[in-house]
């Protein structure tokens, strides 16, 4: 059985109410239409992403859930 990660980032900090609550009506709406097709559906809540750690394969951690970006700058070297 294939498995899969789904993962919905939200605002931190102060978002419109209204518009969060159209969020998570969906997201309720979608979890429930994944149950009802047979799928297990299991949700929770991360800390905020300014906590993240990232773990990369070769054992080199970077803060943030992000992709460090590295620039090199033309005719440099």
């Amino acid at each position: 059985m294939p498995k899969y990660l789904l993962s919905i980032y939200q605002p931190e900090g102060k978002a419109d109410p209204e518009a969060m609550a159209r969020i998570e009506a969906d997201l309720h709406r979608f979890n429930e239409e994944l149950r009802d097709s047979g799928s297990w559906v299991f949700t929770g809540g991360l800390h905020a992403p300014s906590t993240a750690t990232v773990v990369h394969a070769d054992g080199l951690l970077t803060d943030g859930p992000y992709v460090e970006e590295r620039s090199t700058s033309a005719g440099s070297g």
